[in-house]
Formats: structure tokens, C-alpha cells, sequence
């Protein structure tokens, strides 16, 4: 697909967005991808694959040519998917999403003190520590990369991969590889 019909299809998609009060991260659900993967799309920078545009066309109960077509009606609400409305529903409810950015330092913080609570050779996966985090902390961290990254530039000399890896159900994508505990992070107060 050339970048002038992505930029098209950018045009129209955000048009539905704005029309039911949906949110990129809204239609990253329907995908089970990142809100980040839509975002690049609706600003041009992402290319689109076929797959990807009959996905996000079947979210409205339409093909990718009718969605594609400028001149083609939007359905009405009533028309839509049942899981469409229902997200509709739950957007309407819980209103705009709020994009929380979070100080690398302070989250460097909150691992620290949760692999803290571990022993070494214990394993653990990135997400695990997450929902600990998020747990503890009151923090909603939409997905667990953060904590990865943080594993890379902050703590090396504690923690090791184990070459093993899980499919996480549900989430598209590689697998989620395993770390070990090599090294006793020292405990620190919350």
C-alpha cells in the first residue's frame, strides 16, 4: 500500500474514531496490539498491510473496500458489532484514556524493591514483575516493555536470562523470555 492511500486510510479511520468516541487505544484492543502500532498508522508513519486494514474495518461491520471508500456511509451505531457498542459503551463510561508517563528513576525504584523480595535462581518473567509492581504501587503500566527495558540498563549485574520463553495468552507477538535471579538485590524500603 503506498503512503497516500495510508494517509487515505488515516483520514477515514480517524473520522470512525471521532464518530463513536473510540481512541486508538480502543482499536489496539480490537487487534490485541499497541496503542502505539494505531497511533503510527493515524499519523503516517506506519504503512498498512491488507490483514491490518480488513481488521480494523470488521471493528464497524464493514470489509476493507467499503471502509476504504470515502464516499461509502458509516454504519449507524446500531449497526455496529456487539462488541463494537460494548467497547463504545465502556469508553463512553470510563471516558478519554489518560496517558501516564512514568520517570525511568522512580520505576527503576519499584523493581528494585519488588526483585528484592526474590531469591537467587528464582525466575520470573517481566510481566510478573509488573503485576507486582503495578500491584503494590497503584500503578496501571499498560504493558510490561518498560520493565524489560529497565531490566537491560538497570539491572544487568542481578539478573540474567534463562534462554527459556512463554507464550502469553491472549497477546500477539514473540514470546516473553524468562530472567534469573544471579545476584541478592539488596532490600530497600518502599
Amino acid at each position: 500500500m503506498n503512503s497516500n492511500l495510508s494517509k487515505e486510510y488515516a483520514q477515514i479511520l480517524k473520522l470512525y474514531l471521532a464518530k463513536f468516541g473510540l481512541e486508538p487505544g480502543d482499536i489496539a484492543f480490537f487487534l490485541k496490539s499497541r496503542k502505539g502500532v494505531v497511533e503510527g498508522l493515524l499519523n503516517s508513519k506506519n504503512e498498512i498491510v491488507l490483514t491490518t486494514l480488513e481488521a480494523i474495518s470488521q471493528i464497524f461491520g464493514l470489509r476493507y473496500y467499503q471502509f476504504g471508500d470515502p464516499k461509502f456511509p458509516m454504519p449507524h451505531l446500531n449497526d455496529l458489532p456487539e462488541e463494537t457498542k460494548a467497547r463504545i459503551k465502556y469508553r463512553k463510561e470510563k471516558g478519554p484514556s489518560i496517558t501516564i508517563t512514568y520517570n525511568s528513576r522512580d520505576l527503576k525504584e519499584k523493581i528494585h524493591f519488588i526483585l528484592s523480595e526474590y531469591n537467587i535462581h528464582d525466575e520470573f518473567l517481566p510481566s510478573e514483575i509488573g503485576k507486582k509492581v503495578n500491584k503494590k504501587f497503584q500503578l496501571e503500566l499498560p504493558n510490561f516493555k518498560q520493565i524489560t527495558d529497565r531490566f537491560k540498563k538497570d539491572f544487568q549485574e542481578f539478573i540474567e536470562k534463562t534462554g527459556e520463553s512463554k507464550k502469553i495468552k491472549g497477546k500477539k507477538g514473540r514470546r516473553e523470555e524468562y530472567y534469573r535471579l544471579i545476584k541478592k538485590v539488596p532490600k530497600v524500603k518502599k
